[in-house]
């Protein structure tokens, strides 16, 4: 009897296993020059690959909880999709592997849940925005904005106009050229690169940071150390710390008025010029202004019991 059981189960047991597999795609549609493009796939991980077709291709599998592929274009808009169900259990940790091949010119926004992306060689209005992820990203141009919540960005070769954010994570950028914004909380930034004009906000983290061809900086960290190697071609910064010491290393003497203030707690160390920090009346705090070279450019930096240094 438990022959016939095991008989009659089995084909169940076969279409159910079935059911919870991967599915495979592999679809390809042609798309309109400088398509407007929206990705999202929920977990899993994403590689986009630019190629020189005016076309769009999607292989790999998705995700076994999947409830549809959707991969529409109406004109110059192209919608890509893993569906899942509204609520879900994760019994499947994989998530979708997918491989997007895109034309090298376009507006891309893609979003994910709990997924890896991972970008490269494409230009144009690029947006990534990640729950809990990591992005990788290379030689992008254009306009670039790339987020996650709780994951790590690597990025390089970057050129334009540039924004990273990261709640807890790190981020890893190099050999990187344009303007640059930088946002993190509970994480370490590490930034090797030639851009021109550099924003920072961090909290709880430490900075290195190495811009040769940097004229423009402005920076604000909470409970964090900041170590910046510039060139001499920085004109204008504005830095504050708190709770963190801040060092400014410059490859040779810079063209620059320098207004420091040591605030409560704080300790001035210079050592591009003469000048000594003074006491402020009726308070330990310590201030300095003084000129290096000519001093054409303005640079000013506050700290609330930190140690600034300066050489």
């Amino acid at each position: 009897m438990s022959s016939i059981k095991y008989a009659l189960l089995a084909p169940l047991m076969a279409i159910s296993a079935l059911t919870i597999a991967a599915e495979p795609v592999d679809q390809q549609q042609d798309v309109a020059a400088n398509s407007n493009v929206s990705i999202k796939v929920q977990r899993g991980n994403v590689e986009f690959i630019s190629w020189d077709n005016n076309s769009i291709q999607v292989k790999g599998e998705l995700d076994e909880l999947s409830k549809g592929f959707i991969f529409d274009v109406k004109g110059n808009t192209v919608v890509i999709e893993d569906k899942l169900p509204r609520s879900y259990q994760g019994g499947n940790k994989q998530g979708s592997q997918l491989t997007i091949y895109l034309p090298t010119q376009l507006s891309l926004d893609a979003e994910g849940v709990s997924a890896d992306y991972a970008l490269s060689k494409l230009s144009g209005q690029i947006a990534i925005a990640l729950v809990s992820g990591n992005i990788k990203a290379k030689q992008l141009s254009g306009s670039s904005k790339l987020t996650t919540v709780s994951g790590n960005i690597n990025s390089e070769q970057l050129s334009g106009k540039i924004k990273l954010e990261t709640v807890s994570g790190d981020i890893d950028d190099k050999d990187s050229q344009g303007e640059a914004e930088f946002r993190l909380v509970s994480g370490e930034l590490d930034t090797h690169s030639d851009f021109t004009q550099v924003s920072i906000d961090q909290v709880s983290g430490d900075i290195e940071a190495t811009l040769n061809q940097i004229n423009q900086i402005n920076m604000v960290t909470i409970s964090g150390d900041a170590d910046l190697n510039l060139g001499t071609q920085l004109s204008k910064g504005h830095l504050e710390t708190i709770s963190g010491d801040l060092t400014m290393a410059f490859s040779a003497a810079p063209n620059l008025s320098f207004m420091i203030d040591g605030g409560p707690g704080g300790r001035i160390n210079n050592q591009l010029t003469d000048d000594k920090p003074v006491k402020k009346k009726y308070s330990s705090s310590q201030s300095l202004q003084f000129n290096s070279l000519s001093g054409d450019g303005q640079v000013n930096i506050n700290t609330i019991s930190g140690r600034i240094s300066v050489k």
